[in-house]
């Protein structure tokens, strides 16, 4: 499937505005977009990446296929990083307004474990693998990113690299077993901004890898 639009618009529009944030220090729309902006930059950078370590799978060149897996793995961290200057773009926001409606403990446990699924495996195995839910609410959100998508994509590159002869080995990976001791747990997240928009915009922009 090829791209209907031009990440490089994405990646520039992102760079126009990193430059132009120091102006508007304290509008809130305009942080909202900064971050969301950088959020889809960022994303795009990792597909392009994606596609250089396709590349250097297929020629073999273990090198090459390091590096990538590498700075693709970077990515996902320093999106992780830069959500959480933003409580829309939050998992800790999400599981904290999904406790707060429960009258109890145990109603707040399972509220929670909803929370998690939803935005994850989307319920059992049966729903996520034989139900094709897997990955239906797919969230760019800090603390999903670092705990929840870092681990599957660095098992895949690993994998990769233990046999970089061998055969793609995706389709062969139990995601659902990676996946669901984090929908299990009771980790608390932050739920208010860690950091603040532009600094950190600016901060991470700068560190992106080519």
């Amino acid at each position: 499937m090829s791209d209907y639009y031009d990440p490089a618009d994405v990646i520039l529009a992102a760079d126009l505005m990193v430059q132009a944030a120091p102006d508007f220090a304290g509008c809130d729309n305009f942080e909202y977009d900064l971050v969301d902006i950088l959020r889809q930059a960022i994303a795009e950078k990792g597909r392009l990446t994606y596609k250089a370590i396709q590349q250097a799978y297929t020629s073999r060149d273990t090198a090459a296929l390091r590096s990538h897996g590498e700075n693709f793995l970077t990515l996902i961290l320093l999106q992780d990083s830069l959500l959480s200057s933003r409580r829309e773009f939050m998992v800790g926001n999400w599981i904290a307004q999904a406790r707060a409606l429960g009258e109890d403990e145990a109603m707040k446990d399972w509220l929670e474990w909803n929370a998690r699924v939803q935005i994850t495996t989307w319920g059992n195995r049966t729903a996520s693998d034989t139900g094709g839910l897997h990955d239906y609410a797919h969230k760019e959100w800090s603390g999903l990113l670092a705990d929840f998508y870092y681990l599957r994509w660095k098992i895949w590159l690993d994998r990769l690299l233990a046999d970089p002869t061998g055969p793609d080995p995706a389709l062969s990976i139990d995601y659902y077993s990676l996946e669901e001791p984090w929908t299990l747990r009771k980790n608390t997240y932050p739920s208010k901004p860690t950091s603040s928009p532009i600094p950190t915009a600016i901060r991470i922009w700068s560190t992106i890898p080519e």
